[in-house]
């Protein structure tokens, strides 16, 4: 399991900080008649404090990446020490890595756009002008890939879900130890539909007017649309194909499939992030050149809405428009309300999820094993799981020194070297749930009638101490063994 964390987050970390790099590419060059987002006349690239802020803009950038590789990369080496510290620090991490990244785009950005402002390099004339070119306005619709080509594989990823009804009714799977699978199929048709989503948004987005010259505003619409498009097909089918094929192993092993189906999955679901990723990447390249090789570009100086470090115009009918840092990145437009709302929306799930996982993770930094009774019912409860019963549903009881000499896989809870909680499934116990610490024995067996349950204390006596409140109390309806 460890290793396993230890690969996935090792490469998604990789991926990440890389791609973050090097996909806002040289923003402090100038390219099409920008520098840092900011339009600027060409005549005024070496002037002193322009390039006193992209020198410090490239220096920072360079020395931020690089620190935060390091930083992460040495974080999933707690993968194999403590993995509930391990994935408090990295999301620690991750937060302050998209902080960072957004003070370095958007800082820079208004400190040039302020300068431009007081040295008045403001075009004037191209500032209301709407670019029109009707031959690529007509076309709107024509440069991108057919949206249908997701239709397939959403309509047999929804389908897939009667696979994991199918392995519940097949092995029994419980509702607590199913959820996995119900959030993971959540998430394959969520990702399947988002894509689609976007991709009728990209193709019906009106063409952008780069130049006078009808051919280079079709090609470099072309560009864009189609590498979006294509990358989100393609993005959609590998997802659907990671799940359904994880799905299909839910259903012929159940619980106990190998590491080597999750392996695979996680590499699809990596594939499928590459798929979405490469097209646009390469057609920011493409698209450049096209342009730069054009002696009749016409660039409209609508800095004023981007002032900010982000998209505010409220005379655009559009909520997602082409980002000004990163062309293959897609922004909001704050100047329609529907962006605010979505914003609002999505930053109050982010939160929830944060706060609900590091309730969770909390639960786990200092895990008690707690045994109580009240009437004819015990329980035990540690980490936030317990688990009830009566007399009556106790088959056995007995002291062992060890966990039976088979494999056990979490299904649900939290394992460490010092503990384990939650749901497993043995491969000749079946259903279980255990409440250990690691490293102290010996440990209460428990068979009821529908799991076995794995206890103790960390203290040997206590745990004897309740294996004798167990036995007195269930003498004569059950059949103890020391």
């Amino acid at each position: 399991m460890e290793i396993l964390m230890f690969l996935i987050f090792l490469v998604s970390d990789l991926i990440v900080v890389l791609l973050c790099k090097y996909s806002y590419g040289k923003k402090w060059e100038y390219r099409e008649g920008m520098m840092l987002g900011v339009h600027i006349p060409a005549t005024c690239v070496r002037h002193p404090e322009v390039e006193k802020i992209c020198k410090k803009t490239e220096r920072d950038w360079n020395r931020f990446h690089r620190v935060n590789l390091i930083v992460s990369l040495a974080l999933c080496l707690l993968c194999f020490a403590d993995i509930i510290l391990f994935m408090i620090l990295w999301t620690l991490w991750l937060l302050e890595y998209m902080a960072g990244l957004e003070y370095l785009v958007i800082v820079p950005h208004r400190l040039m756009y302020r300068l431009k402002v007081r040295e008045g390099w403001t075009d004037e004339r191209s500032r209301k002008i709407v670019r029109i070119d009707t031959a690529v306005s007509a076309a709107a619709g024509k440069l991108a890939l057919d949206w249908k080509w997701h239709l397939p594989i959403l309509v047999l990823t929804g389908l897939s879900g009667l696979l994991n009804v199918g392995a519940a009714r097949r092995f029994a799977v419980g509702t607590e130890e199913a959820w996995p699978f119900w959030l993971l199929y959540a998430a394959g048709v969520g990702i399947c539909l988002l894509f689609l989503v976007v991709h009728v948004g990209i193709a019906r987005h009106p063409n952008r007017v780069y130049s006078e010259n009808t051919d280079i505003n079709l090609a470099a619409n072309q560009i864009m649309k189609r590498s979006w498009t294509e990358g989100l097909v393609y993005g959609s089918w590998l997802n659907g194909i990671a799940w359904i094929y994880l799905a299909i192993s839910y259903y012929w092993y159940g619980l106990d499939m190998s590491w080597l189906s999750l392996g695979i999955y996680t590499v699809l679901l990596l594939a499928s992030i590459a798929a979405l990723i490469v097209p646009v990447a390469l057609s920011v390249g493409k698209r450049r050149e096209v342009l730069e090789a054009d002696t009749s570009a016409c660039y409209i100086d609508d800095d004023e809405y981007w002032k900010k470090g982000w998209y505010n115009n409220p005379y655009d009918p559009h909520i997602l428009v082409q980002d000004r840092f990163n062309s293959m990145n897609l922004s909001l437009n704050y100047g329609r309300p529907a962006a605010k709302v979505f914003t609002i929306v999505m930053a109050a799930v982010v939160a929830g999820v944060l706060i609900w996982t590091a309730t969770i993770l909390a639960e786990f930094v200092n895990v008690e094993v707690v045994f109580s009774r009240e009437g004819d019912s015990w329980s035990f409860e540690a980490a936030g799981y317990d688990c009830t019963f009566t007399a009556d549903e106790i088959r056995s009881v007995r002291l062992i020194n060890a966990l039976p000499d088979e494999s056990f896989t979490r299904t649900n809870g939290g394992s460490t070297e010092k503990y384990n909680v939650g749901y497993f499934r043995g491969r000749e116990t079946g259903k279980c749930m255990m409440f250990l610490y690691n490293d102290s024995s010996p440990l209460l067996e428990i068979r009821l009638d529908d799991m076995t349950v794995f206890a103790n204390s960390d203290r040997g006596e206590t745990t004897k101490e309740w294996y004798e409140s167990l036995q007195k109390s269930c003498r004569g309806t059950v059949h103890t063994a020391g």
